[in-house]
């Protein structure tokens, strides 16, 4: 997958270098769809990208955020609009 095709599933990483959140949970979803689509890349498949991206993002913010990963991950589930099963993963 290629960053620029990945770039159009992102929510908040729009390919900027510097965040522009100020919001500190938004930032954290800024830099997991960062990380997905630099560092991480390569855990995303070319079948799903949304779905992989998701996951991604799901595990580095609960790896990160073992505190408040919930109230983090809420936010990116009213914004990205992962599927049930994937989120399922992570409430149950």
């Amino acid at each position: 997958m290629e960053q620029e095709k990945l770039l159009k599933y992102c929510s908040f990483y729009k390919g900027e270098e510097q965040c522009p959140f100020v919001d500190n949970k938004k930032a954290r979803l800024w830099m997991a769809e960062m990380m997905a689509c630099n560092d991480l890349i390569s855990m995303i498949g070319n079948e799903s990208p949304a779905d992989d991206l998701h996951r991604v993002v799901f595990a580095y913010v609960s790896k990160w955020s073992p505190y408040d990963f919930r109230d983090i991950l809420n936010i990116y589930i009213k914004v990205a609009k992962p599927k049930q099963a994937i989120i399922d993963v992570y409430y149950s």
